[in-house]
């Protein structure tokens, strides 16, 4: 298996920093990850209903390799 198609990205997420990060899904390319990230964030409208976010600080974006 070639490098490329072992990398994925990894959308985690948080409440605050008191709480421990959670896992948002698993992503092929690292775009697709970044969009998942970006409605996480906040105040999201589309399709007709509205995402409550989690806050700017409390997303991230990590890259995850099969083993």
């Amino acid at each position: 298996m070639s490098k490329n198609l072992k990398t994925q990205w990894r959308v985690e997420w948080r409440l605050s920093r008191k709480h421990k990060w959670r896992k948002g899904g698993l992503f092929e390319t690292r775009s697709a990850a970044r969009d998942k990230a970006w409605i996480l964030r906040g105040d999201y409208v589309g399709g007709g209903y509205v995402v409550e976010g989690v806050g700017f600080g409390n997303t991230r974006v990590v890259r995850y390799i099969k083993a």
